[in-house]
């Protein structure tokens, strides 16, 4: 008997032992691929643990590499068939023929319809398929310091479609009126350029993407303008001027030197740290001339077919899509969101929520052609090839025709 009971013992723990295997063999990892721009990282984390709790046959395997290494990194992996199942990215036409199409495994068939359509489009394949997200995005726009317009005296533009020239008039008359030294200043960006160009129909490239506009009568109107503010001594040219490469004006505007600063929202958090209660200030409208100006950017979640559990990876993008989880991603990260619904309603920002707020609403203004070009393959280099031609129109080394043609030529050959 005592040996019958010692097999039973056995048999018992046998069969524990292979129903706890069986639980384990359940839960499949899914690596999850991330690249942060800082306060990210703590929203994406508190989301990733939220899933990894409620979702107990899957464990996320959540890794982290510089964005200097992203793209080599997961080209390199998806050539070999290794890439994680799902990655952060921001150039997601580089990794379509190692994508995931998500539609035969999504829970929600309408799900790429509840973002907006066209970050939306940089994630769809030619014959619809679906890859990934738009999963936060970014814009363009200026702030102004109401310090300094209180003092001055001077109004604010009231309404939400005030021109630039009436910005960059109201930006003169504060600066004179106070003695600060800086009137207006925009980032020596492309992009921010581009964001400015918008606002008079222009922009870099043709509506379909496939050939540049830059000596288009449109965009030669900005540009006039553009270099009229600097020559005007409305913008200074210690920004444009007076380096190579990007050149911000943030440290300007923080020590309030500066009336007037176009630059975008990625500027909100850190300047509620390091202006505090030294000034008043607020973000603004973008100018409005022919159309409203400003220029998105953002990141994208894309899925990867060499993944082994493709449901597993539909459901962890339809739950960091969700309107609960993207809101709270947004308002943690500080960034915009993607989702139709959230764009309208607004997201509850934990510091400088109506500032927020404006550049969210600002987002259902962009003309379609601020996203044709934000998103086309070359946009990075010719957008630094007018701004440096553009910088030679300021200073005076080329009239405002000679650089958009020297420019536009650069251009045609980059398209090649």
């Amino acid at each position: 008997m005592r040996h019958r009971g010692v097999g039973i013992l056995l048999l018992v723990a046998g069969l524990l032992i292979a129903a706890v295997g069986q639980a384990d063999a359940q839960v499949q990892t899914l690596r999850f691929l991330w690249f942060t721009d800082g306060p990210d990282r703590p929203a994406i984390e508190g989301l990733v643990k939220r899933f990894n709790d409620t979702n107990p046959d899957v464990k996320i395997e959540f890794s982290i590499v510089p964005f200097a290494e992203l793209n080599q990194l997961l080209v390199t992996q998806a050539s070999a068939g290794q890439a994680p199942d799902l990655a952060r990215v921001s150039e997601p036409y580089r990794f379509f023929q190692y994508a995931l199409d998500l539609r035969p495994h999504l829970k929600n068939a309408g799900f790429a319809k509840e973002f907006l359509d066209e970050p939306m489009k940089m994630v769809l394949g030619q014959g619809g398929e679906v890859y990934g997200i738009p999963h936060d995005l970014t814009m363009n726009g200026p702030f102004v310091n109401l310090s300094l317009f209180k003092k001055a005296g001077v109004e604010l533009p009231k309404s939400d479609r005030a021109t630039w020239e009436e910005w960059m008039d109201a930006a003169a008359k504060v600066r004179k009126a106070t003695g600060v030294p800086f009137g207006a200043a925009v980032d020596r960006s492309g992009h921010r350029l581009d964001g400015f160009i918008q606002s008079y129909g222009g922009g870099f490239f043709t509506p379909d993407g496939k050939d540049v506009r830059i000596s288009s009568p449109e965009t030669k109107k900005a540009i006039e303008a553009f270099v009229k503010f600097h020559k005007d001594g409305t913008m200074p040219l210690d920004i444009w001027a007076g380096g190579t490469g990007y050149v911000g004006a943030n440290q300007q505007f923080v020590n309030g030197q500066l009336v007037y600063y176009l630059s975008g929202n990625w500027q909100v958090a850190q300047f509620n740290d390091a202006i505090g209660t030294k000034f008043e200030w607020k973000a603004v409208p973008n100018g409005y001339n022919a159309q409203a100006g400003g220029m998105p950017g953002g990141k994208f979640l894309i899925a990867f077919k060499n993944t082994k559990i493709p449901d597993k990876v539909a459901r962890l993008m339809e739950f960091l899509g969700s309107a609960d989880a993207m809101s709270e991603y947004s308002a943690k990260a500080m960034f915009l969101p993607t989702r139709k619904d959230l764009v309208r309603q607004g997201i509850n920002f934990p510091a400088r929520k109506d500032d927020m707020n404006l550049f969210v609403k600002g987002i259902g203004t962009l003309p379609q052609s601020a996203y044709v070009d934000n998103y086309n393959l070359r946009f990075g280099p010719i957008a630094n090839e007018v701004r440096d031609r553009v910088t030679q129109a300021i200073v005076g080394e080329l009239g405002v025709d000679k650089a958009l043609e020297m420019a536009q030529a650069k251009a045609k050959d980059l398209m090649k």
